[in-house]
This record gives structure tokens, sequence and C-alpha cells, in this order.
């Protein structure tokens, strides 16, 4: 019964050691070892021994905090997020600029004649 309390008890102080493999960090941040690789692993120290690459657990845990979104991160949400024509209405525009705006908006004839026009009536 000893056997199975300390196994129990060893598996729990593997979860709390303070350097973990390129796995375990993975593993902890729920995801791929690609992915850890990718987005993670240049933007967290490591810990070399020997051949042996470690990551510390705070490390990683300061890492998540700083991606953290919305105000419980302390960062603020942008004022407006979307992308309408108010937000053109309050930019000057120069004379020039009207006048390109005027021309592209201008309705353009078909490039084609149509052989059966609208209305009836022929060309």
């Amino acid at each position: 019964m000893d056997g199975g309390v300390g196994a129990v008890m060893a598996k729990h102080a593997a979860d709390f050691t303070m350097l973990l493999t390129k796995l375990e960090a993975a593993k902890l941040l729920r995801i791929s070892v690609k992915t850890f690789e990718r987005k993670v692993q240049p933007l967290v120290p490591r810990v070399k021994i020997g051949s042996k690459v470690l990551f510390d657990r705070e490390d990683l845990q300061r890492w998540v905090d700083t991606q953290k979104v919305g105000e419980s991160a302390g960062t603020a949400e942008p004022a407006s997020t979307s992308s309408g024509s108010d937000t053109m209405a309050s930019v000057k525009r120069s004379a020039r600029a009207d006048e390109i705006l005027r021309k592209l908006r201008r309705k353009r004839r078909a490039s084609t004649p149509r052989l059966f026009p609208v209305g009836g009536r022929r060309t």
C-alpha cells in the first residue's frame, strides 16, 4: 500500500518540477511540440544543462500572462472595431481625392451593347 502512495506523491512532485522538457512544456500549455517550437520557444528563456534544453515553469507562466487578451490582462479594448464608412466621414480629403472618388463611384456603361435592351427599345 505504501508503494501506491509513494507513486502518487512522486507523480505530484513531477507535476511541480521547476524545469520542464520541451514535451512537458508543450503539454503544460496544451499545445503541440511543433507549435511550441514555432510560437513559444523563441520567446522564452532556456536553461541548458549539458545537451538537455529545459524551460522554467515561471518563464512559461510569464509568457502566458503576456498572451492574455481583454481587460483582465490590463490591456484596453480598441475604441471601435468597425471599418465602416463612418470612420472616413471625419477625414478631410483634398479636392483631387474627392475628384478621384467621384470618378470611381460613377456608374459605368456596359462595354457591350445589349441585344435585347430592357424596356423594349432597340438601339
